[in-house]
């Protein structure tokens, strides 16, 4: 698979086998979302958040990243898939992403919250 593009010089790849409204972040390969989701600037606040991942892995570390945001975050979308109140982006490690891409991107005042909340 190659990239499409990149964001912030982290390669982005678009992937069919990702739902729409969905991404991936692996900090070492880049970021994976849904056809279009980039190339077509269809949400470019799912790649913000996405972002966000690779602001905290730049803090944090591969193992520290993966043992505290990646395997958490997973558990968390698994969950929300699995039951209907539950909302994957008001768990902490989403949260924290939000936070951060959110301050990255110099406090966005469109920043959609009721998506990406960051508190």
């Amino acid at each position: 698979m190659k990239p499409i593009d990149f964001f912030e010089n982290i390669r982005i790849f678009e992937s069919k086998f990702i739902k729409n409204g969905h991404g991936i972040t692996l900090p070492n390969f880049g970021i994976f979302l849904s056809p279009e989701t980039f190339s077509l600037q269809k949400d470019l606040w799912l790649v913000k958040h996405e972002f966000g991942h690779i602001l905290q892995y730049r803090e944090l570390g591969f193992i520290k990243f993966y043992l505290k945001i990646g395997i958490p975050s997973l558990i968390s979308a698994i969950k929300q898939n699995l039951k209907k109140d539950y909302y994957h982006q008001k768990h902490n490690v989403e949260i924290d992403a939000n936070r951060r891409s959110y301050l990255y991107f110099d406090k966005p005042k469109d920043w959609p919250f009721n998506r990406f909340p960051i508190n």
